[in-house]
């Protein structure tokens, strides 16, 4: 697997994170302090993998 593969494999996976997380958020864990905090994470994972 290249490089850009394996990349775009990591965005694939880190984007799913954020759905299952978004979807636990919404289905009545608005107030989950640790889920907000862990999709801040991950799009700042994210978003770091676009800059580089």
């Amino acid at each position: 697997m290249s490089e850009q593969e394996q990349l775009m494999d990591n965005l694939l996976n880190v984007d799913l994170e954020i759905i299952d997380i978004v979807r636990e958020l919404h289905q009545g864990n608005w107030d989950s302090d640790s889920h907000k905090k862990q999709v801040g994470d991950l799009l700042k994972i994210r978003d770091e993998w676009f800059r580089s």
